[in-house]
């Protein structure tokens, strides 16, 4: 009797601390949650909380592992699995935040920049309001939920013990589409002041008398400011679908 329970418990402790390297790599990976400015030790806490509920529905592994370099090449896959499907969230995050700099480039902003307090590192004014919005959406929308039910459905994707499939196109690919949405985000912005950088060049050129450089700041900030607030009415329709796609986007990478 004892023997086997013994077994028993130790099977339900690789399957804890299993879970536990799989949760730590999403939390640490999903922006707002796994940042420098949440205390580690709520970090820590939220990790071994949602392990806790997590594990007694995760099937456990097929082959329990004999070694220590095996257990230790289950823990970096774990681990990976973990990030990569807090990634799908992250390059969202990433996304609009180039987006935001690529205006403030046109606007002028881009010789001001502060301190982000999602990412904690250096942000335009326009990508650290977009990231703030994008960051409401997430909580409002419950994608954090969405994520712990997706990585619930992971292990049935992939189960503890098998290898991560390696799909470098794939990503490269989910990459190549996020980038896209993101110019079509900056779009309105550049265009309209790339309209006004011809404006200013015709008339620089028919009235040399004009300060142009002095007339240019002020009026594109002016305009792209406007542009930018006409856009944030649609903020949210064009944000959604790529929150809703995020649990699905990550499931698909681990299949």
């Amino acid at each position: 009797m004892v023997p086997a329970f013994w077994a028993f418990t130790q099977i339900k402790v690789l399957v804890w601390m299993l879970t536990l390297v799989r949760m730590t790599g999403l939390l640490a990976a999903m922006p707002g949650f796994g940042q420098t400015r949440v205390p580690l030790l709520i970090r820590v806490a939220l990790v071994v909380l949602f392990a806790m509920v997590l594990a007694p529905v995760v099937p456990p592994p097929q082959v329990l592992p004999d070694g220590i370099y095996q257990l230790a090449g289950i823990l970096v896959t774990e681990l990976a699995a973990g990030v990569l499907m807090g990634l799908c969230v992250a390059l969202i995050i990433d996304v609009v935040a180039f987006a935001g700099q690529l205006m403030d480039t046109q606007m002028g902003y881009a010789f001001v920049s502060f301190l982000d307090p999602v990412s904690a590192h250096p942000a335009s004014v326009s990508g650290a309001l977009l990231t703030q919005l994008t960051m409401i959406f997430i909580l409002v929308s419950g994608l954090h939920h969405q994520m712990i039910l997706a990585l619930v459905e992971s292990y049935r994707i992939l189960p503890i013990g098998q290898g991560l499939p390696l799909k470098p196109l794939a990503l490269v690919l989910q990459v190549g589409l996020i980038m896209v949405r993101g110019f079509q985000l900056a779009f309105p912005v550049m265009f309209t002041l790339f309209l006004i950088d011809v404006v200013e060049g015709i008339s620089g050129k028919f009235m040399p008398q004009l300060q142009l450089i002095q007339l240019s700041f002020p009026i594109k900030i002016a305009v792209g400011l406007t542009v930018l607030g006409v856009m944030l009415r649609e903020f949210s329709a064009w944000i959604r679908p790529l929150l809703e796609d995020a649990p699905r986007v990550a499931l698909r990478f681990l299949a």
